[in-house]
């Protein structure tokens, strides 16, 4: 092992570093730490992979490791840092990804798949933290297979572990027993159980039989901030209901905000199981009041959404400030994937209004009198799609390793999906800012698409997508050129006795840019607070704080949308101003000191077909076992198969 080292990765020039990358061996003394500390910097901030305590970890990598358990974990911790490694070197430049990087670290990675399945019977921490390194590692390569079947492993250790429960009551770790778990070991612990969480999360995409996880059967509470993690300082946090702790705790320890020991991980597993709740109740439209409804589980789930918006503690926010500060600890990239997750999670609950894109197996019909929130729901669509392109664009211009999340990729094709078919088969032609608005769209796909060429160099799949997005846009670069656009707008001209423009009391007002604001999703909105918004998009500051009323609508009875009991609602939700006992029982409360349809005329570009907009529905994260090609349909149950391809 010859050769020297220079900054954060091996010598710059990649060829001296490939032997020791594509070696089975791994590196040795300060070549190995320097692996393992691009590891920390890059995967461990991101979603909830922060689960190994760097400060006990760096000092036995000192000491020496002893057992397979180690070794495994230790592997696959630096096959995860080579990518980074190499992705350092080249700077993320290139066009097309470094051959380099597709093959750095595998051999690693294997070695730790050995270790783990040689004696898969075995079941300890070290593994655990081991199987959910190598779910990401495989999901990252687009082995997907090899990704959801670890995924069970990894979840079946869990329960063995019984780390969904807290180790005991004495959570500030105050009694004297020497055979109890450390601080940092029982924070690890923690992590680890709801990064369980968040893979089962993402790999069942809320179907029930996919699912083996519940969140009644996690009873511990969120993780702590990264400094207390780091400090080995014990601290109660909140668990999953809004504004509870757990419910064995002596009022005496309970800090008035509990909260404030909470960090990202703890907002990001909320805004999961926020998901979790929207794709389930996408899955099953049918149940309960239709979505217009004030009562219905639409209203709940968006009332839900802007509620989890607004209790975001200002370092969680996306600002300039939060960006910097965030960049210098190197967490920008779980900033950047928590509120991409938000975004997301509305272009999720809104697939019921765009059921032809989206293929929704039974889709709702909205009746002529609520066409209006039906386009008003569209426009959310197109906005907080809007939304993910630019935090991306923001982002990017910090490197590419900060897109290091294999989820981004996902959001950006449906950001850009939606973005595309809202412009081309739903704006209305006769608008005034029509034009602007298809150009705007454009202009941000493109923007996608250029973030997913970054990508490319840590994800495959990113490619495939990209070349996807790129047809579409070609298709919709012809009409923006052409004079397709004009004839479209004056042949539209004639047709504004049926289709005025909307009035000002009906379609907004112009705002600084000259664009036109369109009405909030008014029927949900008023029921909660009377006042409107539009779930985000931008508006008077004021509407926007009142636009959605924290107090459950649902609180005064017995049962609520889903069944459950109304404080149900605090598993991420709606929290109250008034206690309310959670449906969860290892939680207590923290005390607390005329219509008229609006459709266009014809579409604003022709030659973006449905069909081509439908494309690669199964290349997306739900339909993870079509993508692999390794699972064959005649031998699966019917309803397995489609909710694993048809999900979205």
């Amino acid at each position: 092992m010859t050769g020297t080292l220079e900054h954060v990765g091996f010598h710059t020039s990649l060829t001296t570093a490939s032997p020791r990358l594509l070696s089975p061996a791994l590196p040795a003394a300060r070549n190995l730490r320097r692996v393992v500390e691009q590891y920390f910097s890059n995967v461990h901030p991101l979603r909830c992979f922060a689960f190994v305590h760097k400060p006990s970890f760096m000092r036995q990598l000192d000491k020496g490791l002893t057992s397979d358990d180690e070794s495994a974990l230790l592997h696959i911790i630096c096959a995860q840092g080579a990518k980074f490694l190499v992705l350092s070197a080249d700077q993320g430049e290139a066009s097309s990804p470094p051959p380099l990087l597709r093959h750095a670290g595998n051999q690693w990675a294997k070695k730790a798949e050995f270790l783990l399945l040689a004696n898969f019977g075995k079941i300890s921490v070290q593994r655990l933290m081991t199987a959910i390194l190598l779910h990401d590692f495989h999901f990252r390569l687009g082995e997907y297979g090899q990704a959801l079947m670890i995924s069970g492993l990894a979840v079946r250790m869990a329960h063995a572990l019984k780390i969904n429960t807290e180790y005991n009551s004495d959570i500030l770790c105050t009694d004297e027993d020497s055979s109890a778990p450390s601080v940092a070991s029982r924070e690890s612990r923690r992590r680890l159980m709801w990064a369980c969480y968040v893979l089962d999360a993402w790999a069942g995409s809320g179907v029930d039989q996919l699912t083996l996880l519940r969140e009644n059967d996690i009873k511990i509470q969120l993780p702590s901030n990264e400094r207390n993690f780091g400090l080995r300082i014990p601290s109660v946090t909140e668990t999953l209901g809004v504004g509870h702790v757990l419910q064995f705790l002596p009022p005496a320890i309970v800090p008035r905000r509990p909260a404030a020991n909470m960090g990202i991980m703890a907002y990001y597993i909320r805004v999961v199981a926020l998901w979790k709740r929207i794709v389930r109740y996408v899955n099953h439209l049918h149940a309960g009041p239709p979505p217009w409804q004030p009562d219905s589980l639409f209203a709940a789930l968006d009332a839900d959404l802007g509620l989890w918006r607004r209790e975001l503690p200002d370092f969680v926010e996306y600002t300039t400030e939060t960006i910097y500060a965030r960049l210098d600890s190197n967490q920008l990239g779980s900033l950047v994937l928590i509120h991409c997750t938000y975004h997301h999670n509305y272009l999720e609950l809104y697939k019921l209004t765009m059921p032809d894109l989206f293929k929704l197996p039974k889709p709702f019909s909205f009746p002529p009198e609520h066409q209006e929130f039906l386009q008003t729901a569209q426009a959310n669509a197109y906005y907080h799609a809007q939304q993910i392109a630019d935090i991306l664009a923001e982002a990017a211009e910090h490197g590419s390793r900060l897109l290091s999340d294999s989820l981004l990729p996902f959001f950006v094709y449906d950001s850009s999906r939606v973005m595309l078919y809202y412009v081309a088969r739903l704006l209305d032609p006769t608008r005034p800012d029509a034009e602007v608005k298809l150009r705007d769209a454009v202009k941000a796909v493109e923007s996608n698409n250029r973030i997913l060429g970054m990508m490319s160099t840590l994800f495959p799949i990113a490619l495939s997508l990209s070349a996807t997005i790129e047809r579409w846009l070609s298709k919709m670069q012809q009409t923006v050129a052409s004079d397709d656009l004009l004839s479209s707008l004056e042949a539209g001209d004639h047709l504004e006795t049926h289709h005025p423009a909307l009035p000002d009391n009906a379609g907004g007002k112009p705002d600084k840019t000259g664009t036109y604001e369109l009405p909030p999703l008014s029927l949900h909105s008023l029921a909660r607070s009377g006042t409107s918004d539009l779930g985000g998009m931008e508006g008077d500051a004021a509407t926007r704080t009142a636009g959605w009323s924290t107090q459950n609508p649902h609180a005064g009875g017995a049962a609520s949308w889903d069944g459950t009991s109304a404080a149900a609602h605090q598993l991420v939700g709606l929290s109250q101003e008034q206690s309310v006992r959670s449906s969860l029982q290892h939680e207590r409360p923290v005390p607390l000191h005329p219509l008229r349809k609006l459709g266009p005329t014809q579409p604003m570009c022709d030659a973006l077909d449905l069909d081509d907009l439908q494309s690669f529905l199964s290349w997306d994260m739900y339909g993870i076992m079509e993508m692999g090609g390794s699972v064959f349909n005649e031998d699966m149950d019917d309803s397995v198969s489609q909710s694993w391809t048809g999900a979205i």
